[in-house]
């Protein structure tokens, strides 16, 4: 069946529910934590279903040691869950993969993407259930060079999420390898509707489609 809004925020919660539903509020820094990848059933999980869609073959040391980044993977395996194919989400082991795909579907105007990427701040680019938003991470990161990101060509590190719910103020995410697991992050939300928050440099928002 074709992914729609109720299958993507469906297939994504279920995974949530099977981590424990682990929760983070970045306002606040409230968080309780369910099931991580420290548990060997767990480490197992992400090799055996997430890996086996987005790519990879880490060991179980390398789960047991941080040293495998299985976000991108998990995203990809719950998008395939709600029923996208790989021609219209690229899944994926790095994050940047999808972004980009996205954002060179919006610059050409493809009618035919199911998401097209907004810079942050961008009117029509505010988050709602069913998109995804990402921020960069790496070492010495900042908002500017965050922001150019968004036209660049080749990789980059990152992490995006699956909105899930929009509240006044703020809305919740659903991230995979998230303190070690799988954690829906509640974000604060300024007057134009995008995320504001201090913690991380957030510059992309990928608008999902009804096509």
């Amino acid at each position: 069946m074709p992914a729609t809004l109720a299958s993507i925020v469906s297939a994504v919660t279920d995974e949530w529910n099977t981590w424990g539903k682990s929760t983070w509020n970045v306002k606040t820094g409230d968080r309780t934590i369910g099931h991580t990848d420290d548990e060997e059933s767990f480490a197992r999980l992400v090799i055996e279903r997430y890996c086996a869609v987005g790519g990879g073959s880490p060991s179980l040391e390398d789960m047991a040691d941080d040293r495998y980044f299985w976000s991108a993977v998990g995203i990809s395996a719950a998008m395939k869950a709600a029923g996208f194919t790989k021609a219209e989400f690229p899944f994926a082991q790095s994050h940047s993969k999808f972004i980009r795909h996205f954002v060179a579907a919006r610059k050409a105007s493809t009618p035919s993407a199911k998401y097209w990427a907004f810079r942050l701040n961008e009117p029509g680019g505010e988050p709602q259930p069913g998109d995804l938003v990402a921020y960069a991470r790496a070492p010495g990161m900042t908002a500017e060079k965050a922001a150019k990101l968004f036209d660049s060509s080749s990789g980059y590190e990152s992490h995006s999420d699956i909105v899930v719910a929009r509240r006044a103020g703020e809305i919740d995410v659903i991230g995979f390898n998230v303190m070690d697991s799988v954690t829906r992050k509640t974000l604060p939300t300024g007057a134009n509707g995008h995320i504001v928050d201090s913690r991380h440099f957030w510059f992309v928002t990928l608008k999902r489609r009804e096509v």
